[in-house]
């Protein structure tokens, strides 16, 4: 029996494929689909006239995910809760790999993401490879330190134990959350077999304007956790010197992740490799512009 949360803002041109994979699933167990919406668009007039079984939480403003999955959380019914993005459309058999999974000694467990092709353009590709290169098929099933929200579960005590996601630190909440559960002893599944495929934007403005946001979330993390990066996130005048060499480093082994996984995604859209720079600069700019804006967290 599985909980799933859906954290959705203006989502009418994703959310009907992402509810159709879901009434679409091998599970034959019992399951239920929270949808925690926030959107001004017509994402929830979809949910209410297509998918009448599903629960609905409309919040009247804009409300970052990890607050929307906080909210579902709470209203959710069944001990084990998965996590689905919008934007995301999964497997036919997502959710009985999910519950399989559970079944071992393992409390969190989550899978790999597949880049969408529906909208398969330059930009969406490059969004693709800046954003899941750590997340991609051919991964074996091993131990972890983390797994983006978009295909991940978790068992409910995980939460009563260690409580919920930290919205303010949007977009790697989910990092900052699963690197707190990994430090206190909680071990992280990534099963392959677990998937989802992921829309990304198509508009180089969007994609530039999120990797600058991912960029500025990246500086609060490190200053918050010691992961790699962290001795030179938490001094600004080192952040600026080196943010050129960073940015080259991301790109070269994003591009080495790549070629050894998906070759043929950088054979076949060539042009894919600056519009990724673009995006690692923009991306850079945001690392740098935190470092200054806000006090180091000690």
């Amino acid at each position: 029996m599985i909980s799933v949360v859906i954290p959705s803002y203006n989502s009418e041109n994703t959310i009907s494929k992402c509810l159709d994979s879901l009434e679409d699933q091998s599970y034959t167990g019992d399951f239920e689909i929270i949808v925690v919406d926030s959107s001004y668009d017509r994402t929830p007039e979809i949910v209410v006239s297509a998918y009448p079984a599903i629960k609905l939480i409309h919040l009247n403003k804009r409300t970052d995910p990890g607050t929307a999955r906080n909210i579902g959380i709470g209203q959710a019914t069944w001990d084990l809760i998965a996590f689905l993005d919008a934007d995301c459309v999964a497997a036919n058999d997502w959710l009985e790999r999910i519950a399989g999974a559970h079944e071992s000694s393992y409390d969190i467990v989550g899978g790999i993401v597949r880049n969408s092709r529906e909208k398969d353009n330059l930009v969406g590709c490059a969004g693709y490879m800046a954003e899941f290169r750590d997340f991609l098929p051919g991964r074996d099933r091993q131990e972890v330190t983390h797994i983006p929200t978009c295909n991940i579960s978790y068992k409910k005590r995980i939460f009563r134990d260690f409580g919920l996601f930290q919205g303010e630190y949007y977009p790697q909440e989910d990092l900052i959350f699963n690197y707190g559960l990994w430090k206190q002893g909680e071990r992280i599944l990534l099963d392959p077999a677990i998937q989802v495929w992921h829309h990304h934007r198509s508009g180089l403005k969007d994609f530039l304007y999120h990797q600058n946001r991912i960029g500025k979330a990246t500086s609060r993390v490190l200053r918050a956790i010691p992961l790699e990066g962290s001795f030179i996130a938490r001094r600004p005048l080192l952040t600026t010197c080196l943010a050129p060499f960073i940015t080259l480093v991301k790109f070269v082994r994003t591009i080495r992740v790549f070629l050894r996984c998906q070759p043929k995604l950088i054979a076949e859209r060539p042009l894919v490799l600056p519009v990724l720079a673009l995006g690692l600069v923009c991306w850079a700019i945001g690392f740098v512009g935190s470092a200054y804006s806000e006090k180091p967290l000690e």
